[in-house]
């Protein structure tokens, strides 16, 4: 069962440790170059993760053998890098922008790789089926990082990284509560670490008057790919439904509500409460309706009164058992 003081530890320490080493790495340079935080905090990002990751025993395996273990490898650290070499002046844009599409086509592949659903053994799931369901989530991922970047181009502000990190949040405890408890746990210490990264080099940005864009440039991305990568592991290795799926992968885009002329000059802090209220709503209905079904299929069998452990345990892996498609090895 999952233990809640051992999530708790993980995020807390991923955060502790992911604002810790921005801190530490723009105070020991002494600068507020836009390189170097973009660095430190791409540093931070990766040390919390790791540390995070590792209070919850989710150490990828090498070679992967799940699509986990893909993305935790692979899809992540290949996010970084990419944000990495977004700060560096030299780099130019055009490069970024193949490396960004590059990775948003192969991460379904990735994730995908050396299951069911590429190997045609699946029956409910031939291959042209498989093939448009990849490129409409590369699309979707494309139009929704494309859409936010704009976003906070043309309203700065901490709340759009708020909003994808409380998304990706509810995106784990909903994948959890369909059955797949690692693949929803890991948005715990992304979340952590991405908030602390967001709020330490956010502060650092406007006590030395950086623009404020470059509060969210960094971590936007890496979040948005955090938050697609938890769903699709979801959808297709546990119980998580398409509707629930696109609700959640598209509740970020709420956001835009407050680019109505009405909303759009208000105080900052008005508007970062909109966004973070209009995000919240498709959030919790979302939640409200995988606690109703989590209650549906798990309570009869959690609230068994005094059957051997044994017993339980096969019965729940009966109930389980087909409604998660696993990665081969």
């Amino acid at each position: 069962m999952p233990d809640p003081l051992s999530y708790m530890k993980a995020m807390v320490s991923a955060a502790i440790v992911s604002a810790l080493c921005v801190l530490a790495m723009v105070a020991a340079r002494r600068t507020t170059d836009r390189s170097w935080m973009n660095t430190a905090c791409v540093t931070g990002l990766g040390l919390g993760l790791a540390v995070g990751c590792g209070i919850l025993s989710l150490i990828p395996a090498w070679p992967p053998a799940s699509a986990l273990d893909r993305f935790l490898s692979m899809v992540v650290p290949a996010s970084l890098g990419i944000e990495l070499l977004a700060g560096i002046r030299r780099v130019p844009a055009w490069l970024l922008r193949c490396l960004r599409i590059c990775l948003i086509t192969t991460i379904p592949v990735i994730l995908l790789h050396g299951s069911v659903y590429l190997s045609g053994a699946d029956t409910e799931w031939p291959l042209w089926r498989t093939y448009t369901a990849m490129a409409l989530c590369s699309a979707l991922l494309t139009g929704i990082w494309a859409l936010l970047a704009l976003l906070s181009r043309r309203s700065p502000g901490v709340s759009i990284s708020f909003a994808v990190c409380l998304t990706t949040q509810c995106a784990g405890a909903t994948v959890m509560m369909a059955g797949y408890i690692k693949g929803g746990a890991v948005a715990l210490p992304l979340v952590a670490t991405l908030m602390a990264s967001t709020i330490a080099i956010g502060l650092i940005a406007k006590r030395s008057g950086e623009p404020a864009d470059f509060r969210t440039s960094t971590t936007l991305g890496i979040g948005v790919v955090s938050l697609f990568g938890v769903l699709f592991i979801g959808r297709f290795f546990g119980r998580l439904s398409t509707g629930s799926g696109l609700t959640l992968l598209l509740a970020p885009l709420c956001c835009w509500a407050t680019e109505m002329p009405q909303l759009r000059h208000r105080k900052p802090w008005v508007v970062g409460s909109l966004r973070m209220a209009l995000v919240t709503v498709p959030l919790l209905l979302v939640l409200v309706q995988a606690k109703r079904e989590f209650d549906r299929d798990m309570a009869p069998l959690l609230g068994m009164e005094g059957p051997a452990p044994r017993e339980l345990t096969a019965e729940i892996g009966d109930r389980t058992a087909g409604m998660r498609k696993s990665a081969l090895p």
